[in-house]
């Protein structure tokens, strides 16, 4: 019996990669073109937690665990000929679809970035969705989705269905998409391909709708071998990730717009539980299923908060910046989430948020000469629109006032 992994060498992908492993007497096979390392670099980032090689990862898990039964297999999931060819040897039982471009930022470059973007994320989605359907029917797709699909409504959230009125009379519809980035468009197209896929060859699926994941390891994790990445860089780290950043390298912390944007999150510990459980509590036969993944809301001002009164323990006591919000979106807003299916399925939280964010100091940290040394990258650099006279006056204003230590070359740019 296989289980298969796409993106192993991943945020998520990694640890969840070692879970399935430690915990399942299967074959677990990775996949990845470790493609994330070099995106990652183009930006000036890296990971803050130094990683190894798919071949050194491998040998610390057997190492840790004293099992051979994780593989990584380095190749292109764009390339439908090898995706066929991995499926039709393997038929896994269960794929994990994490083979994407994650970074919303990253997507909203350029034009070449946002083609990059979407065609990398369509492609290995559809690849998948072939070769299951021609090898390997009975397989179960869990595929990476985001909360970022649904945008912000007014209304609640629901797991990807809603009940409406309309002329007098009930419907039960999909809820409608509104994406914030072309990544955001691109995991929409995936769900379209997904549910059509489902309909016309009854494809078993589960798509998760993920909040935002924060966190830099988790209990099978227990040493630097094991580690899995953490970005922490303006386009492709996380808000939570990025205020720690931001304190060991600025002892500040960039609060974008109004800090008000709110967002569903979770931590990678309770990302990978989830996703285990998924795994084993499957959608049955010919069922497409979606899953809202995610625990609390908060908004960008209430973490920077709850990131001071961890950091003012250590000795910090970094002072908020504001700054014009780089990407386009409400600026207030209601934002509430149904998150019933994986409670019924008997998921419970692991860790308290505050918990986790300390462990998440910590190893920054512990790494802090890495943070300081790719500081540059932690600013915010790509705008959704272009970054007008009022605001660019406010950057320089501020960097007069030594409120943001900045290059002269990146403002050159702005």
């Amino acid at each position: 019996m296989t289980v298969m992994v796409f993106g192993a060498d991943g945020y998520i992908g990694w640890p969840l990669s070692v879970r399935l492993a430690k915990e399942l007497d299967e074959e677990i096979i990775g996949v990845d073109n470790l493609i994330t390392r070099k995106l990652v670099e183009e930006v000036g980032g890296t990971s803050a937690l130094p990683i190894g090689g798919p071949e050194e990862r491998v040998r610390a898990y057997e190492k840790a665990y004293g099992k051979n039964n994780l593989k990584i297999i380095v190749g292109d999931l764009t390339d439908s000929e090898f995706v066929d060819k991995l499926i039709e040897k393997y038929k896994p039982h269960t794929v994990y679809h994490l083979a994407q471009q994650r970074s919303a930022p990253y997507s909203m470059i350029d034009v070449d970035h946002a083609a990059y973007t979407e065609v990398n994320n369509i492609l290995t989605n559809l690849n998948l969705i072939f070769a299951v359907k021609k090898h390997s029917p009975k397989t179960h797709i869990i595929k990476m989705g985001t909360m970022g699909e649904y945008g912000t409504p007014r209304y609640k959230i629901e797991e990807g269905w809603m009940n409406v009125k309309y002329g007098g009379k009930k419907y039960r519809i999909m809820i409608p998409r509104d994406p914030g980035s072309w990544y955001h468009i691109s995991k929409v197209f995936d769900t379209y391909n997904i549910i059509f896929a489902n309909k016309i060859w009854g494809i078993r699926a589960t798509d998760v709708q993920q909040g935002v994941v924060y966190g830099s390891r988790t209990d099978d994790l227990f040493n630097d071998e094991l580690n899995t990445r953490l970005d922490f860089d303006g386009v492709w780290g996380t808000v939570i990730n990025k205020y720690f950043a931001q304190v060991i390298a600025f002892n500040k912390m960039l609060i974008y717009g109004t800090g008000l944007m709110k967002r569903s999150f979770l931590s990678l510990q309770d990302s990978i539980d989830c996703l285990f459980l998924l795994g084993q509590k499957p959608a049955d036969e010919g069922e497409y299923r979606v899953v809202n993944q995610m625990e609390e809301i908060h908004n960008t001002l209430e973490l920077a908060r709850r990131v001071k009164k961890i950091v003012n323990k250590y000795g910090f006591d970094p002072e908020y910046v504001r700054i014009p919000d780089p990407r386009v979106e409400k600026q207030r807003h209601k934002y509430s989430v149904s998150h019933r299916t994986l409670k019924r399925l008997g998921f419970k939280p692991k860790y308290s948020m505050d918990k986790v964010m300390e462990v998440i100091f910590n190893d920054l940290l512990r790494n802090q000469d890495i943070v300081k040394a790719h500081a540059d990258a932690i600013w915010p650099r790509v705008y959704w629109d272009k970054l007008n006279e009022e605001n660019k006056q406010l950057y320089i204003n501020a960097i007069n006032k030594n409120l943001i230590n900045r290059s002269k070359s990146y403002i050159n740019n702005l």
